[in-house]
């Protein structure tokens, strides 16, 4: 008798908690599903780990301006520039993963400075979610005005003329001119000297006083290339891009990796950051692509709108991380 109550407890017992785990289970989903259909719910924070005024900075905040209305909160762009851009990236990796706090990016924090800081702060492999590609663009090399060359060839002669070789200004160890002009020097034995600015418009002032001979930033120097004080001379890519009349560097004669891969922008979150949030920014991005004052705001600043999927933008990002680091690391580029 007391062996076959107990059983009989024991089933209820089983019976009892099966029920309040389902239970529990159909009260998360509902509850994850209010907070999905909430969201956003407060303004959504944008840390861009660039200085202000920067090309990219005023391009974010260009996209951000047209994903309001269609996000249904307001975006706050927040700058974090500093270390390579791995200050405002850290933080980010850091940041609750609810859909409030997202890096808008180069692709600089996220593939080439794999092969150049170790260890990183962070883990771009594990501590993100890749929302969409927002831009890309065929960054241009320009040159100031004491420069001779009009072509790359003649710039890396007349580097190779200079006694202490030419100086170039780059955004910091890491950044898209700190690798391009030390694998050109690696490529050709010409010398170039990294001078790092905190953001294009420093380093376009520079350029024009004869601190540097070269650098990359032409959409913030497009008064000065009007007015002839600043050449274009080469731009990234196999393919010409919206400078139509600048050469790539393959036309140079340069088919690296590190030279013909574009420049690219993006939005990525915290690991973990809901589903539903991630498609809805990558939504509202696209949205904000579409609009006529956006594209010519961008194509003025030479850049591509791309607005593409999260899985896209995944597959694009894991390709370059798995190849330009390890092209960095075959020609010895380092961080000194």
């Amino acid at each position: 008798m007391h062996s076959y109550i107990a059983r009989t407890s024991r089933r209820y017992i089983s019976a009892f908690a099966a029920g309040a785990v389902i239970g529990l289970t159909v009260l998360q989903a509902g509850v994850l599903h209010a907070q999905d259909a909430s969201y956003p719910s407060r303004p959504v924070v944008w840390v861009v780990p660039y200085a202000a005024g920067a090309p990219a900075d005023i391009a974010f905040r260009k996209i951000a301006e047209g994903m309001t209305a269609p996000l249904g909160a307001t975006i706050v762009v927040q700058n974090r520039p500093g270390a390579g851009a791995t200050i405002g990236t850290t933080e980010v990796a850091k940041a609750r993963p609810d859909g409030y706090t997202i890096l808008a990016t180069l692709n600089d924090p996220l593939v080439s400075l794999v092969a150049l800081m170790d260890p990183l702060p962070y883990n771009p492999a594990k501590d993100f979610v890749f929302i969409t590609k927002l831009t890309q663009s065929k960054a241009a090399m320009i040159a100031g005005p004491h420069i001779k060359a009009r072509t790359l060839r003649e710039l890396i002669d007349e580097a190779k003329a200079m006694p202490n070789g030419m100086a170039y200004g780059s955004f910091g160890v890491g950044s898209f001119p700190h690798i391009i002009m030390e694998a050109l020097s690696r490529r050709t034995g010409a010398k170039f000297v990294n001078v790092n600015y905190r953001g294009s418009p420093q380093a376009i002032q520079e350029l024009l006083s004869g601190q540097t001979g070269v650098t990359f930033g032409a959409a913030a120097a497009v008064q000065y290339i009007k007015e002839g004080k600043i050449r274009l001379i080469v731009q990234l890519g196999e393919e010409r891009g919206l400078l139509g009349e600048v050469p790539t560097f393959t036309e140079s004669g340069f088919n690296d990796v590190l030279l013909t891969t574009p420049l690219w922008s993006g939005l990525v979150a915290p690991a973990g950051t809901p589903r539903a949030a991630v498609e809805k920014l990558a939504a509202a991005a696209r949205v904000s692509l579409e609009r006529e004052d956006v594209q010519d705001f961008l194509v003025a600043i030479a850049f591509e709108r791309v607005g593409n999927s999260p899985e896209e933008f995944t597959a694009q990002w894991r390709k370059e991380y798995e190849t330009i680091p390890a092209a960095i690391r075959s020609l010895g580029i380092t961080a000194n």
